[in-house]
C-alpha cells in the first residue's frame, strides 16, 4: 500500500497499558505488512529511527493543544495521507490528511462514578467536538460501536469495528519455565488469577468477597491479582483487611510483561468479573496460554470470549464463587475450558487487525475530505 501514514503515539516511553499495548502491536503489524508508518511520538521519542518527536505534547493537555500546530506541521512536511490516533482523543482539525481515530470504550459515559474528572471532561466536552473532524472511527467491538452511537451521535457507518489479539509470547509454557518465572515473583502453587488495573470498575471488592466464600470449601487456592492501583483503588485494599484476606492474596503489582505469559500459564483458573470493558484483552491472553476462564456476561467480554469461558452476571457474588468452584473441582469442565480457549484465542490475529486497518484508509483516501 503505498500510502504515507502518520500514526499517533504516546506514553509508550512509559508503563504500558491497555491502549498502549494495542498501539505497539498494531504499529508492528502494519510494518510487518508493508506499510511504513511515520511514528508522531508525544513528548520525546522512543528510539526508532521513523519517529518524529512532539516536543510540546509529552502530557495530555499538551497533545490537545499546541501538539495540533506540531501534528499539522509535520502532516504538511511529511506529505501524510493519513493520520492515525490510536488514542481515539485528538482532534486532528488542523491537519489536511485523512484522520482516523481508534476510541477503545466510553466508559465515562456507562460509569461515571468509576471515571476521572479528566476522563468525564475529554468524553463528554472534548469527544463530540474532536469528532467532527475525523473521516473514519475504529472501535474494538461491537459493544463498544454501540456505545459510541448511542452516547456520541455518530453515524453508525463512520464506524468500524476490528477487534485486538494477543501477542505470540502468551501461549503454553513449558511446566518448568513457568515455575522458574513465577518463583522470582514469589509466587505458589495453586492459585487462581486476576491481571488488571486495580480500580472500581473491574469489580475486584466483589472479586474478594466470592474468593471468601470460597475459603471454607478449600484453602488450597491463593489468589493472586497482578496489576497496577489506579484511581479508586481503596475499597480493594479496605476489602481485603475487612475479610481478612491479606495472608491469602498476593498482590504484586505491575510485573514485567514477558513475566504475565507465566503467570497466566502457572494458574488453575482466570477469574476477571469486569463491569464494563471496550474489549477485555486479559481474556483473551489466558485462553492463548490455556488458562480456564471466567468472565462476565456484561459488555464486549461475551463477544470476546465467545462459548469458551464460564460467563456470570458481575453483580452477583454467590454466581461468581459458584463458578469459579466449578471450574476448581470439575477437571473435565476445567479441561474443556482450556481447548476451547485455545480455539477461540486463534481466531484474532494482529495480522488481521491491521488487514483491517488499511481497509480503513484506503476507505477513507478515496472519499471527499471530511466526507461521511
Amino acid at each position: 500500500m503505498n500510502v504515507r501514514v502518520g500514526f499517533i503515539t504516546y506514553a509508550l516511553n512509559r508503563t504500558v497499558g491497555g491502549i498502549g499495548r494495542y498501539t505497539r502491536e498494531l504499529l508492528s503489524a502494519l510494518r510487518q505488512r508493508g506499510l511504513s508508518p511515520i511514528t508522531l511520538q508525544a513528548g520525546r521519542t522512543t528510539g526508532h529511527e521513523q519517529a518524529i518527536a512532539l516536543p510540546a505534547a509529552g502530557l495530555l493537555p499538551g497533545l490537545l493543544t499546541v501538539g495540533q500546530l506540531e501534528i499539522a506541521w509535520i502532516a504538511h512536511q511529511q506529505r501524510l495521507d493519513v493520520v492515525h490516533d490510536p488514542t481515539g482523543v485528538n482532534p486532528l482539525g488542523l491537519a489536511r490528511a485523512r484522520r482516523v481515530v481508534t476510541i477503545h470504550d466510553v466508559i465515562p459515559y456507562i460509569y461515571p462514578a468509576a471515571s476521572t474528572r479528566l476522563d468525564r471532561l475529554i468524553y463528554r466536552a472534548w469527544l463530540p467536538f474532536a469528532l467532527r473532524h475525523v473521516d473514519a472511527i475504529i472501535t474494538v467491538s461491537e459493544c463498544s460501536k454501540a456505545d459510541i452511537v448511542r452516547l456520541l451521535g455518530v453515524p453508525p457507518e463512520l464506524v468500524s469495528v476490528i477487534g485486538e489479539a494477543t501477542n505470540p509470547n502468551y501461549r503454553p509454557l513449558a511446566l518448568a519455565d513457568t515455575r522458574a518465572m513465577l518463583q522470582h515473583y514469589g509466587i505458589d502453587f495453586p492459585y487462581m488469577l486476576y491481571v488488571g488495573s486495580i480500580e472500581a470498575r473491574k469489580n475486584l471488592v466483589r472479586l474478594l468477597e466470592a474468593y471468601a466464600r470460597l475459603r471454607p470449601w478449600s484453602q488450597q487456592w491463593k489468589l493472586v491479582i497482578v496489576g497496577a492501583r489506579r484511581w479508586q483503588a481503596g475499597p480493594v485494599l479496605d476489602t481485603l483487611q475487612r475479610l481478612e484476606l491479606l495472608q491469602d492474596v498476593y498482590l504484586p503489582g505491575m510485573v514485567a510483561e514477558e513475566a504475565l505469559p507465566a503467570f497466566y500459564n502457572g494458574a488453575d483458573l482466570f477469574v476477571f468479573p469486569s463491569l464494563y470493558e471496550g474489549f477485555g484483552l486479559p481474556v483473551l491472553e489466558a485462553m492463548a496460554c490455556g488458562t480456564p476462564v471466567i468472565t462476565s456476561n456484561t459488555s464486549s467480554l461475551p463477544e470476546v470470549a465467545g462459548d469458551a469461558a464460564l460467563l456470570v452476571d458481575p453483580q452477583d457474588v454467590e454466581a461468581i464463587a459458584q463458578a469459579m468452584r466449578r471450574v476448581l473441582e470439575d477437571s473435565h469442565l476445567a479441561a474443556n475450558l482450556r481447548a476451547k480457549g485455545l480455539r477461540r484465542a486463534q481466531q484474532f490475529s494482529w495480522e488481521r487487525t491491521a488487514q483491517e486497518t488499511i481497509a480503513v484508509y484506503e476507505r477513507v483516501l478515496g472519499r471527499t475530505h471530511g466526507g461521511r
